[in-house]
Parts: C-alpha cells; structure tokens; sequence
C-alpha cells in the first residue's frame, strides 16, 4: 500500500472534522504524538504512520453511504433447473436483464439477455434453446461483496458487470445493479 506524505496527515483529518484526539485514540497513539507529526517535529515508525492513516481511510468511508443504504432487497433469481423460457418470462415482466442462478441457495451463476441473444445468433433454434434448462446455458456468477462494502468500492466493479450480489454473514440479502446508482 502506498502512503501519502506525512504532512497530508493535518489536511485530511481537518477535512474529516476530526479532532487531534479522536484521531490519536482511534489509531491507538497518543495526542501529543499526532500533534508532533503533524508540526514535523516527529516522523512514527512505519507501523504507526500505517496506523494513522489506516484510521484517517477508515473514517473517510465511515461517512460513505454503504452497499445496504440502496440495494435492492426483494430481487428476482431463478432456479438452475428452470427453463430459458422462464428466464426470459420474468426478464420481461420485471425489466430487467440479468438474473442470478441459484442451485437452492448456492450461487451457479447467472443468465442474461446478451447471453440468450448470443445462442440464438450462434444458430440454436429458438423452441429448442427456450425449452433447455438454464443449467446448461449458465454464465458466469455475478460478482458477490459485503452488504457493508462502501459504495466508493462498488461502483469501479460496476464497471465491468451489470450488477453485484450482497452478502450479509455468508447469505445473500441483496443486488446493486448500475440502475440503482443512477
């Protein structure tokens, strides 16, 4: 992890309206030592400066709406064994584009719009493709972090995924998709 300059230290903590004190008991230093340091009197060892400034990262997200504050709770999955066509039925009632695939509880993977396009132009026949359980024609899983995941964290996986699974204790509570941030 790169660090920034030591006399950034002020700056940031002024800029998260903390307090020499909170800072200094939060990272577990004293507050005379965060007034030395930040008045170049002092320069910490390596474990302290991580401290700090694992701190000051800390409480800037602290103030961050997190992954929970706008997901969706109630979203719609499927079933592996289903049928494509199920698939697309619901895709179309709830306008939506991708559904994640579950195996009971167990995440599989996922089934998209793209993805049955994709079939259908490679050649599958429609009927044929419509009838097939969704085991066989699976894409990957949509990538799955903590419900408490900053949203600063969330939007660069966005980026390359249409939508991300929440995870409160190893279960699944939730869905952001790119829909929701906008």
């Amino acid at each position: 992890m790169n660090f920034p300059e030591l006399t950034s230290i002020k700056t940031k903590r002024q800029k998260l309206g903390v307090k020499q004190l909170e800072l200094a008991f939060k990272a577990g230093v004293s507050q005379s030592m965060i007034a030395k340091i930040e008045s170049n009197q002092m320069v910490p060892s390596y474990d302290i400066a991580k401290r700090i400034f694992l701190t000051l990262e800390s409480l800037e997200h602290n103030n961050e709406k997190s992954c929970k504050d706008i997901m969706t709770k109630h979203f719609i999955s499927i079933q592996a064994n289903r049928k494509i066509r199920e698939s697309v039925e619901l895709m179309k009632k709830h306008d939506i584009s991708q559904i994640p695939v579950f195996d009971k509880k167990r995440n599989l993977g996922s089934i998209s719009e793209s993805g049955i396009y994709a079939k259908l132009t490679e050649g599958i026949d429609k009927k044929t493709l419509f009838e097939s359980p969704i085991r066989n024609h699976i894409e990957p899983p949509l990538p799955t972090i903590s419900s408490s995941t900053p949203l600063s964290v969330a939007l660069p996986l966005l980026k390359t995924t249409n939508a991300i699974l929440l995870t409160d204790k190893d279960e699944i509570v939730g869905i952001i998709t790119k829909s929701d941030i906008l």
